[in-house]
């Protein structure tokens, strides 16, 4: 089994690509937390109940801990609230070649396609684009004496990994993510992505221009 020793044995960080990685050091519950103010309402893409994209304004998802452990369960909610990190050549859908869609495990939100899914020999799916602009967010991170850029759910919050600049083309971009972040959606189940916002903004008047 390759690289099986790696799953049972935690190790403090690793070299991979360019960038340094956190493995088993999790945070404590509720350390995701950002003291900045956030906007109740989050501009996305989500898909409508024809398995398109459309651009939203919704509700940004918000839960207490106690409510996201009892949904994702302990293992999830290391890494997806609690800022952890799955170890390399661990995850789930790390070798999924199947076309389809990755969403936020927490909120359903779309967030990578398989399009755009690439082997970075990393030990983490990797990715060179999100599906849409805002479906994404950046934060600086500083822990454990790096500066790195993370990625979370634009929706939610959920904590996805970091993002370096040493993908591949046409972006350049190597978006690398926890399996634990994510669920996998085929081509053919896209319409279990059907978000109620996607249709309560077809149905919305349009503005008039003003006179």
């Amino acid at each position: 089994m390759r690289f099986a020793k790696w799953c049972g044995v935690g190790v403090a960080t690793i070299a991979a690509g360019l960038g340094l990685y956190q493995l088993s050091s999790l945070a404590a519950p509720g350390s995701g937390k950002s003291d900045k103010k956030e906007s109740a309402v989050v501009k996305v893409a989500v898909y409508d109940k024809n398995a398109k994209l459309v651009p939203v304004e919704t509700a940004r998802v918000v839960k207490t801990d106690e409510e996201w452990l009892k949904q994702l369960g302990p293992e999830a909610y290391k890494v997806v609230r609690a800022k952890g990190t799955e170890r390399p050549f661990c995850g789930t859908l790390l070798d999924n070649k199947k076309e389809g869609v990755y969403a936020c495990v927490g909120c359903g939100l779309p967030l990578f396609s398989s399009d755009a899914k690439f082997n970075s020999g990393t030990g983490w799916p990797s990715f060179f684009k999100p599906v849409a602009e805002g479906n994404v967010v950046t934060e600086i991170d500083r822990a454990y004496g790096m500066v790195r850029e993370e990625i979370l759910c634009g929706r939610c919050g959920g904590h996805l990994g970091h993002v370096f600049d040493d993908g591949p083309p046409p972006t350049g971009k190597r978006h690398c993510v926890n399996s634990e972040s994510l669920k996998f959606f085929g081509k053919e189940e896209l319409v279990k992505l059907a978000d109620p916002a996607a249709e309560s903004s077809a149905t919305k008047p349009a503005t008039q221009p003003a006179k």
